[in-house]
C-alpha cells in the first residue's frame, strides 16, 4: 500500500467513525431532517475516499464492468458533498421553510452538473484503468480535462459558498447566543473548505498546465493533500457542536480534580492541628483519592473545611503590615497573586505552629477523635464577596502550593504559644 492509499483509508475510516456517531443519533430522533443532512453531508466524502482506494476502486469498476468508473463515482460524491453541505448550512442558518426551496435550485444545478461530468466522461476514452492516477493520465486530454476542470470547478463553488456562509454564521452565533462549540465547528467548517480549495486549484491548474505542455504532477499532489486535510477538518467541523461540549465537561472535571488535589497540602497542615475541622477524614492519601469519585462534594467539603481551619486561626495569624505592593505586582498582576499567596501561607504555617504550641495535647489525641473539650469547629466561612469562586480556589490552591513548598517554622515563629495579639 502506498502512501496516498494510507491517507484515503485514514479519511474514511475517521469520516466513517463519524458517520456511526450520527447514525446512533438518528436513531434516537429519526425525523430530525437537519441531522439526516448532515449524515449525508459526511457520508458521501467517507464513500469517495473508500472508493479513491485502489483496491476499492478497481474492485467497484470490475462490479459494474466500466473502466474506471470508480473515478466518476467518486468525483460524483465530492459534488454531492457540495450540494449537502450548503444545504445543511442553510438549514442551520434559516428556517427549513425557506432553505428548503433554495436546496431544490441547488439540487436542480448540481444535477446539471453530474450529468455533463457523465456525458464527459463516457466520452473521455479512459478505457485503460488507472486506479492511482486518473487525474494524470487522463486530465491532459481534452475531454479528460474538461471532465475534471467541470468537476473540480462545481467544488469551488460549493467549497466558496459553504466558507462564507460558515463564517457569516459563526459571526451571528456569536453575536446572538453564543454557543461555543457551535461557533467553534463552523469556523473549522470555513477553515476546511478554503483548505480544501487547493485542491480545485491544484487539480486544475495541473490540467491547465498539461493542455500549454507542462507537466506538473507535484501540483496534482498537492491538490490532493489539501483534499485530504481540507476534508479531515470540515468533519470535524460538522460533529464538533454534538460531542465538544463533552470535551468541556471532562477539561472541568480535570480541572476540579486538580484544584482538589491541590489544595491537599494546605487542608492536611491544618488537620493535624485542628482534626475537628473535618467532616469525614480520609485513613490515608490513598483513601482521600478516592474521594474523586463524588468529586463535586468533595471539592466543596475541602474548601469549607480549609476556611473554617482559616477562620480557627485567625487569634493566631500575624498582622499583615499594610505595605502597599510595588507597581505592577498589584493583587491583579500575577506576581502579586503569587507574592500575596506565599505570604499568606507563611501566616498559615507560623499560626499552626503557634497553636500546635499552645495546644501540645492536640497532637497527642487521636485525630479521628472528637473535638476536645473547650473548643468547637469554627462556622464555615463565606465566600468572598465578590462570589468569584473560580478566583477563591485558584488563591486557595497557590496557597497550599506555597505552603509545600516553605521550610518549617522557625522556633521564634512558634515561640509566643498564644495568640497572636495586633
Amino acid at each position: 500500500m502506498d502512501g496516498k492509499s494510507g491517507i484515503f483509508l485514514f479519511c474514511a475510516a475517521v469520516a466513517w467513525i463519524a458517520v456511526g456517531y450520527k447514525v446512533a443519533a438518528l436513531a434516537r430522533n429519526p425525523r430530525n431532517l437537519n441531522l439526516w443532512v448532515l449524515t449525508l453531508c459526511i457520508a458521501l466524502p467517507a464513500a469517495g475516499f473508500t472508493m479513491a482506494v485502489p483496491a476499492v476502486y478497481t474492485a467497484v469498476n470490475r462490479f459494474f464492468g466500466v473502466p474506471n468508473l470508480a473515478s466518476l463515482l467518486v468525483y460524483g460524491c465530492i459534488v454531492g458533498y457540495s450540494i449537502t453541505a450548503l444545504v445543511m448550512l442553510m438549514l442551520w442558518h434559516m428556517p427549513a421553510a425557506e432553505a428548503l426551496p433554495r436546496a431544490r435550485v441547488l439540487a436542480v444545478f448540481y444535477g446539471l452538473v453530474l450529468v455533463a461530468m457523465a456525458v464527459l466522461f463516457a466520452n473521455s476514452g479512459a478505457t485503460v484503468e488507472a486506479p492511482s492516477d486518473f487525474d494524470d493520465v487522463y486530465g491532459p486530454r481534452p475531454v479528460g480535462g474538461t471532465f475534471l476542470l467541470v468537476y473540480v470547478s462545481a467544488f469551488a463553488f460549493g467549497l466558496g459558498v459553504a466558507a462564507w456562509r460558515s463564517l457569516q454564521f459563526a459571526s451571528r452565533v456569536a453575536r446572538s447566543d453564543g454557543r461555543p462549540w457551535l461557533r467553534r465547528g463552523l469556523r473549522l467548517v470555513a477553515a476546511g473548505s478554503i483548505v480544501a480549495l487547493g485542491y480545485c486549484l491544484g487539480k486544475g491548474g495541473y490540467v491547465v498546465a498539461a493542455w500549454f505542455g507542462t507537466t506538473l504532477p507535484a501540483l496534482s499532489d498537492l491538490g490532493t493533500l489539501c483534499a485530504c486535510v481540507g476534508a479531515l477538518v470540515i468533519t470535524i467541523g460538522f460533529t464538533i457542536p454534538s460531542w465538544g461540549p463533552n470535551l468541556s465537561a471532562a477539561a472541568d472535571r480535570l480541572g476540579r480534580a486538580r484544584t482538589y488535589l491541590r489544595l491537599y497540602p494546605l487542608w492536611h497542615a491544618m488537620y493535624q492541628v485542628m482534626p475537628e475541622i473535618a467532616l469525614d477524614p480520609p485513613a490515608s492519601r490513598r483513601a482521600d483519592l478516592r474521594m474523586l469519585r463524588d468529586l463535586d462534594f468533595a471539592l466543596y467539603r475541602r474548601v469549607i473545611e480549609i476556611r473554617d481551619g482559616r477562620l480557627a486561626l485567625a487569634a493566631y495569624l500575624a498582622p499583615t503590615d499594610g505595605t502597599p505592593p510595588p507597581d505592577g505586582h498589584g493583587p491583579d498582576a500575577p506576581g502579586g497573586r503569587t507574592a500575596a499567596a506565599t505570604r499568606e501561607a507563611i501566616r498559615i504555617r507560623d499560626a499552626l505552629a503557634r497553636l500546635r504550641a499552645a495546644s501540645p495535647e492536640r497532637l497527642a489525641a487521636d485525630p479521628s477523635a472528637p473535638t476536645a473539650r473547650g473548643t468547637r469547629a469554627a462556622p464555615p466561612a463565606q465566600p468572598d464577596d465578590d462570589g468569584d469562586l473560580a478566583a477563591d480556589l485558584e488563591f486557595l490552591g497557590q496557597v497550599s502550593s506555597a505552603l509545600r513548598r516553605l521550610p518549617p517554622a522557625t522556633t521564634a515563629a512558634a515561640s509566643p504559644g498564644a495568640p497572636v495579639r495586633s
